[in-house]
């Protein structure tokens, strides 16, 4: 595979698929990732006074998540979540907004963590009007848990265009496997699937080594057997959490 033919192509389409709108004192960033309702994901930017740059989604995430009857009790499993990832991505919570403040020379990679973490928190709730389902991360460190399978957990590391990327696990090397990460997805969609196979590429391009991704997809959803294919075309592994017992899907995670 030319990985930097592929680097370059994706980031010609993000590029074009960019589009920005005045708005009073912000600049409306229209991306092309897509939430659960099918609805562009939107940033708002300002330059301060100070040159520096804030960065907002204006609480668009938690807002529709709040709208849809969630609720984010003081130290609830969704209220601890939410914070945990807020930081996994260095950023900050006001209330419902999301926001950073960053300078013009780290706008991108400020930019593209704003993005990350509003696709990872719009992905990890669950909605149900009678209960509250376990969050997916949290059933897949059970499992792996349960199976002595050992792991670092929220394993940051930079890509070759500067991005900072976080997986949800780390999978040391061994005698008998190579260094693997691992990706739980709750819902597979367009926008996950394509932005998780762009951080692995730009991963895998700055350390140059045989690492591997495996993706763990949470199939109590149906899922689109093209999306499942765009993963094996780069090289990635997909197991199936309801076959998180074989044998196949156990060796991925084994030493």
């Amino acid at each position: 595979m030319d990985i930097k033919k592929m680097i370059n192509s994706y980031a010609e389409w993000l590029k074009s698929e960019i589009t920005i709108t005045d708005f009073g004192e912000y600049v409306e960033i229209t991306t092309p990732y897509l939430d659960r309702f099918n609805d562009y994901l939107q940033i708002y930017a300002k330059q301060d006074k100070n040159g520096t740059i804030t960065l907002t989604d204006d609480g668009y995430i938690i807002g529709n998540l709040i709208s849809g009857g969630m609720t984010f009790r003081t130290n609830s499993k969704r209220k601890n979540e939410l914070e945990r990832i807020i930081r996994t991505y260095s950023l900050a919570l006001n209330e419902e907004e999301i926001t950073v403040t960053t300078s013009m020379n780290d706008f991108p990679r400020k930019k593209h963590m704003m993005v990350s973490a509003m696709l990872a928190i719009d992905d990890m709730f669950l909605i149900s009007s009678d209960s509250v389902k376990n969050f997916f991360i949290e059933d897949v460190q059970n499992y792996f848990d349960a199976n002595s399978i050992y792991y670092s957990k929220d394993f940051s590391l930079q890509g070759k265009t500067g991005n900072l990327y976080t997986y949800d696990f780390h999978f040391q090397r061994t005698l008998n496997k190579p260094e693997r990460f691992c990706k739980g997805i709750n819902r597979l969609s367009n926008s996950n699937r394509d932005a998780t196979l762009f951080n692995w590429v730009d991963t895998q391009e700055k350390r140059n080594n045989n690492g591997e991704l495996i993706v763990l997809l949470n199939d109590e959803y149906d899922i689109n057997s093209e999306l499942v294919n765009g993963f094996y075309n780069y090289g990635v592994k997909v197991a199936k959490f309801s076959e998180r017992q074989s044998v196949e899907v156990l060796n991925m995670f084994t030493a």
